[in-house]
């Protein structure tokens, strides 16, 4: 079929599924008889319309020879702000192009202007990650456009991968179903270039720049599609061969570079102790999209899981499990076992579950939760080790994917995508650079406000990719030079036109780049470090065994990677790295003896993460914090029992993310004592709750409250918990509780259920200098 005639069916299907009256708007008829005449001619467009007032104002026709951002047919059809039809006719995923339909449409757009072959001579094919993103968060701000990196990140997930029409994307969370989707990353070949000594400064790079001593540094970026046919590189006729190589080798790497021992019988450099794509590691699918390949983690019943091996001894398959070793100083946090840097590189898993023992009962092996054990005996039991404990497994990993270029006299050098298989990102529609941006408006933002960890991106990071990954199409050569260090940035050509710019960088829908992905620190959330005498580079197995393990500890630090990790450190009551993102209550878990719970305006759940929050409670004369203990919390045991909910907080945008962080920082500024803040605050936040409009609401404290809003509550409190009747929770004493009505102008406060005050500390918006956060407080 010539390629035209599949444009002209995708056109005829478009037209049936409510798109038709929005291309004759602007001129544009989808069922013309000539319809390449009709996409090549120039049309009178409407940038008026939702969704086009960022469209290339150098973009004059349906389509523009080589560049899908200078054409209307697929701009309107990728980007996330342009909807078909009116809102009675729908939005549902149908009515939107397919991945294999936006694919289709590249194609046919790079076909009209074919690479001329006597330039391959000065490029290089490179596999990318890209993304079509509206002006507000490409990679220059002028207009819509592609973005590319050399690093894609899929997400693991319990459901297989669910493609959402509006967004022109996957999303983790599909309406109507629970679970949590995989989230596929797709990726394109394209012939690029490297920058040269003149020019490193003239491509767009999204994120910082300055002292990451870019000028010295080598970016690649596309300058046209590769594609099957004798229409993408004149005169010659290509195909593509897309391979791929994933690697999860935590276990293996826990027993070899580690003094770790397992249990007898068991091979560590077999299966599933090592897990890749030559030996049935079954963790991911490599999925044709038109010209374009998809890497989809395959999706399983839990998010981790037991796994056997036969054992050499005894002949038969166990579960795959270690000897925890007795407690030191060293080897423990909280109540996981952990295992020490090297300098600052992760050389095995930060942190393994110890919490499941396996015991045999003739030839049996039980698997047996010690969470169930007293506090007389738990604590005891996990510090003398010696038990075996079993293994989990999950499927985060990290590869590569190479292409092959055939039908050319002359194979040019390719580079391979780099690909992270992440955990789930619990902040879809919550920009990391957004928070990031937050922080860098002043050194105040970060330093008084994160404790721990850094809301940095990946995509500002400038490691090499795993040096140790052989390339799956010459398994003798490995993938990555340590020297490379770039292939985690998002850059772009440049604008084609600049007369309109975005103001603030703004992303509501989730993304496989980069820029959506957490930069790696201590371990990290997204990918780890590691490294040998030689220096550091960046790999996965640095990660929690399983994940779930590290992602307790990292949300528990008062949101370790905001805007992937949300913050548990109110559940827990980790006063040396307070709550720094507010969850609500809600988002947190309602226990049942929680006081909306008793008032009957809330219902008893769980969060997130599987736990419940902490609410005041009456017992005997005093008031106490019931709160989750974090020595018993088990993020495996809540993976196991699928309690794990996406739901809770993916539909959170990053401005309510800064809007919650900015209301704690004046509430902590307003109340007693006048020299803490947020990130060494004795205060514990207690309950946040969100006001949709203080007009409308009964408790409002003044009149000046208006707008949206919240109520915090925060107690002072001591630190040395009591224990309750159910073993997973603690009660710490009150001394003193403190109450804050915020709106966007005015706090209202007051402690101990005393007189109201009202001080007005606005909001610190975006465009606002810092110094207003910092005026004195006028009271009322």
């Amino acid at each position: 079929m010539r390629r035209v005639d599949q444009i002209r069916g995708i056109c005829r299907s478009l037209a049936k599924r409510g798109w038709k009256d929005l291309f004759l708007s602007h001129g544009l008829n989808l069922l013309a008889a000539d319809i390449e005449a009709e996409l090549h001619r120039k049309l009178d467009i409407d940038r008026d319309q939702a969704g086009f007032a960022d469209f290339c104002l150098a973009g004059t026709s349906g389509v523009e020879p080589g560049d899908p951002s200078r054409s209307l047919f697929y701009h309107a059809l990728a980007s996330v702000d342009v909807h078909p039809g009116s809102r009675s006719a729908g939005t549902g995923t149908g009515k939107y192009p397919s991945p294999e339909e936006l694919d289709a449409i590249e194609n046919y757009i790079f076909s009209l202007k074919p690479f001329n072959p006597d330039d391959l001579a000065q490029t290089v094919v490179c596999v990318f990650a890209y993304e079509y993103r509206p002006a507000a968060s490409s990679a220059h701000g002028y207009h819509a456009d592609f973005i590319f990196s050399r690093t894609g990140v899929a997400r693991v997930g319990t459901r297989r991968a669910a493609w959402y029409g509006p967004w022109r994307r996957f999303r983790s969370d599909p309406p109507r179903s629970r679970g949590i989707s995989v989230y596929p990353a797709r990726y394109g070949a394209f012939i690029a270039k490297v920058t040269g000594d003149d020019d490193t400064y003239l491509i767009p790079v999204v994120g910082r720049r300055d002292e990451q001593n870019d000028p010295v540094r080598k970016f690649y970026y596309p300058v046209h599609k590769l594609f099957p046919g004798p229409d993408c590189i004149a005169g010659a006729d290509i195909s593509l061969d897309f391979r791929e190589y994933h690697r999860n080798e935590k276990l293996r790497k826990l027993h070899l570079d580690a003094d770790v021992e397992v249990a007898a019988g068991f091979d560590v450099n077999a299966y599933p102790f090592i897990r890749d794509s030559l030996n049935g590691g079954d963790m991911i699918q490599m999925r044709p999209c038109g010209a374009s390949i998809m890497v989809v983690p395959t999706a399983k019943t839990t998010l981790v899981r037991t796994v056997s091996q036969t054992n050499s001894i005894t002949g038969r398959k166990e579960i795959v499990r270690f000897i925890v070793p007795a407690a030191t100083d060293d080897n423990r946090y909280s109540t996981s076992l952990q295992m020490l840097p090297s300098g600052n590189a992760r050389l095995v898993p930060e942190y393994v579950n110890v919490r499941h023992r396996v015991r045999k009962r003739g030839s049996r092996l039980l698997l047996d939760d010690l969470n169930r054990l007293p506090r007389s005996k738990f604590k005891k039991v996990l510090d003398r080790g010696g038990f075996e404990a079993a293994h989990f497994i999950d499927d985060t990993a990290d590869g590569c994917v190479t292409v092959s270029l055939q039908g050319l006299s002359r194979q040019p050098r390719s580079m391979p995508a780099y690909s992270i298989v992440a955990a789930p990102d619990f902040f879809p529609l919550a920009d990391q650079l957004e928070i990031s941006n937050w922080a860098r408006r002043s050194f105040i933002n970060f330093q008084e406000h994160f404790a721990q960890g850094a809301p940095w991106p990946l995509c500002e990071g400038r490691r090499a990719a795993n040096i140790e990954l052989p390339r799956p199409d010459h398994l003798g050569q490995r993938a990555f030079e340590r020297t490379d260090e770039t292939v985690t940035a998002i850059v772009s050509t440049q604008p084609r036109s600049r007369r309109w710019s975005a103001s603030d960088r703004l992303k509501r829908f989730p993304s496989q780049m980069t820029d959506s992905a957490s930069n790696e620190f201590d371990p990290g959330w997204d990918i780890s470090m590691s490294g040998d005498e030689e220096g550091n580079y960046l790999a996965a197995y640095g990660l929690g065994s399983p994940f779930p393990e590290d992602a307790k500890l990292c949300a528990a630090l008062n949101s370790f990677w905001p805007a992937a990790a949300p913050d548990a450190s109110r559940t827990f009551a980790i006063q040396y790295a307070p709550t720094a993102i507010p969850l609500l209550d809600e988002e947190l878990g309602y226990h049942r003896r929680h006081p909306r719970v008793l008032q009957r305006k809330a219902r008893p759940s769980t969060g997130w993460d599987g736990e419940q929050g902490p609410f005041l409670e009456k017992h005997g004369r005093r008031i106490y914090v019931n709160a989750a203990d974090i020595d018993r919390s088990d993020y495996v045991a809540h993976s196991l029992n699928g309690s794990i909910d996406i739901r809770k907080t993916s539909a959170v945008p990053g401005d309510e993310l800064v809007r919650r962080m900015d209301a704690l920082r004046r509430s902590i500024r307003v109340l007693p004592p006048r020299d803490d803040w947020v990130s060494n605050t004795q205060l514990w936040l207690v309950s946040a709750e969100k006001i949709p409009a203080w007009q409308r609401e009964r408790r409002r404290a003044h009149n000046a409250l208006s707008g949206s809003g919240y109520i915090f509550v925060f107690a002072d409190f001591d630190q040395n918990p009591k224990p309750t009747t159910e073993l997973k929770r603690l009660r710490y004493a009150v001394k003193r509780c403190f109450e804050c009505q915020i709106s966007d102008e005015e706090i209202a406060f007051r402690i101990c259920n005393g007189r109201w005050k009202l001080a007005s500390l606005r909001r610190l918006d975006m465009r606002r200098q810092e110094q207003q956060l910092m005026n004195k407080t006028t009271a009322k």
